[in-house]
């Protein structure tokens, strides 16, 4: 109804105009105008509603927690320091918040399957008194904003924690406890750092557990895995880590005259067996819930032999196991090994499905570095302008293939470091 009376009144001041000017020159004159004005008019809407669909996210991580010492907070002091951070995400132009809420075999929530995160509470198991989860949610939706819980499905501990970290209750304590030495090898050690194994049936149904009772409890949009999945195993792969179960698949493969997989493609198995069982478990529950995976930027990487183990390709060509993958692209124009352009070009060039979306995702942690950090990290694009994220949304957007961007992570996307290129970034994300 609104168009059709704006565009009658269009029509009462073009008659008018052309009246006085005496532009007049009959009906089809008159058609011909309006059906360009007409055009022009759904033209600008269609942009619109291009920008609005746009995915532009933000990852907040336990990092964000941990600097702002939640875990010493009250109830109050904490929602009022959600509501500051989510109205400054819709400052920036996001729609969409992507917050850690299980970092270590953890929850942020209350959870029959995990123990408390000490981020939220300061020790593992002890309960804050008030639910972190439901709040956030709450207060995202009320800036008009996405939530997704992400979480890290595999890390336990990393090697700069020891074992009486974790909590009584924690599932991987009371496996690496266990009698039984099949439930032992539930958790493994990898240099010092604890990970569940990604081929026992245990942690898959535990992972999936996980993930459904948050679907099933919260109002979440969507489902977050990073990409954290095998660790970095080294020139040893053959032997170490989860090679035991391997063997033992490899036999029984030999005993029931089947052909065994590599042990490369029976780990990818194993991650791709994860990712269809939670989606499936997802999409039980609401269909509109979305299920997306951040993996490292660099294909040759995710498909090489020893760390990962992340069949992207499948993912990405296939329904059933994501709604949207989004690469860490975290490289400047110029860098050497991993250029932006030509990055962002290999993975819009990956056979799709039509039902998985693509998103980009950015390295806010990068911008405004100086020179000599940019040396570091060996990528001195990083230094050499202030508008680096803004040229790499615009630089993708050129692919019919992105549907959006995230950036890593919140604290760098308001920095005073990167305040300029941010400024600059807001500009393309009006």
């Amino acid at each position: 109804m609104k168009k059709n009376s704006n565009v009658n009144g269009i029509v009462s001041i073009f008659i008018v105009v052309a009246l006085i000017v005496g532009v007049w020159k009959g009906p089809a004159f008159f058609q011909t105008i309006m059906k360009q004005d007409m055009e022009s008019s759904e033209s600008i809407e269609a942009a619109s509603a291009s920008n609005t669909e746009e995915m532009r996210a933000v990852w907040i991580s336990y990092l964000e927690f941990q600097s702002a010492g939640v875990s010493k907070m009250s109830k109050g002091q904490f929602q009022k320091y959600i509501d500051n951070m989510f109205t400054k995400c819709k400052s920036l132009k996001m729609n969409t918040v992507i917050v850690q809420v299980r970092p270590y075999g953890d929850a942020m929530y209350s959870s029959k399957y995990f123990p408390w995160s000490a981020i939220i509470s300061g020790k593992q198991g002890k309960n804050p008194g008030y639910d972190p989860l439901k709040y956030m949610i709450s207060s995202a939706h009320k800036r008009g904003l996405e939530f997704h819980a992400w979480l890290n499905p595999y890390r336990v501990m990393s090697n700069n924690m020891k074992t009486s970290y974790l909590s009584s209750s924690n599932s991987a304590k009371k496996w690496m406890k266990s009698s039984s030495s099949s439930k032992r090898r539930n958790v493994l050690s990898l240099e010092g750092a604890k990970y569940y194994n990604p081929s026992k049936s245990d942690v898959k149904t535990l992972i999936v557990n996980g993930v459904k009772e948050i679907v099933q409890n919260y109002d979440v949009d969507g489902i977050h895995f990073d990409d954290y999945f095998y660790p970095a195993l080294g020139s040893n792969y053959k032997n170490n880590f989860d090679a035991k179960e391997y063997n033992a698949y490899k036999k029984n493969c030999k005993k029931n005259k089947k052909t065994a997989m590599s042990i490369v493609s029976w780990r990818r198995n194993n991650v791709n067996q994860l990712l269809k069982m939670v989606y499936s478990s997802i999409k039980k529950i609401d269909k509109s819930v979305s299920f997306g995976v951040s993996p490292a930027g660099n294909i040759n990487n995710l498909y090489a032999s020893d760390r990962y183990y992340c069949d992207v390709r499948k993912w990405m060509s296939n329904s059933g196991y994501v709604d949207y993958i989004c690469p860490q692209v975290y490289w400047s124009f110029t860098n050497k090994y991993c250029p932006y352009k030509n990055t962002v070009k290999q993975w819009a060039a990956m056979k799709k499905s039509s039902k998985v979306k693509l998103y980009i995702g950015l390295a806010a942690y990068r911008a405004g570095i100086s020179r000599n950090e940019a040396k570091v990290i060996g990528d001195i694009g990083w230094c050499s302008s202030k508008q680096e994220l803004k040229k790499q949304v615009i630089a993708a957007r050129k692919y019919k293939q992105v549907s959006g961007f995230v950036f890593y992570r919140y604290d760098n996307m308001v920095s005073a470091k990167t305040k300029s290129e941010i400024k600059n970034l807001k500009t393309v994300l009006k």
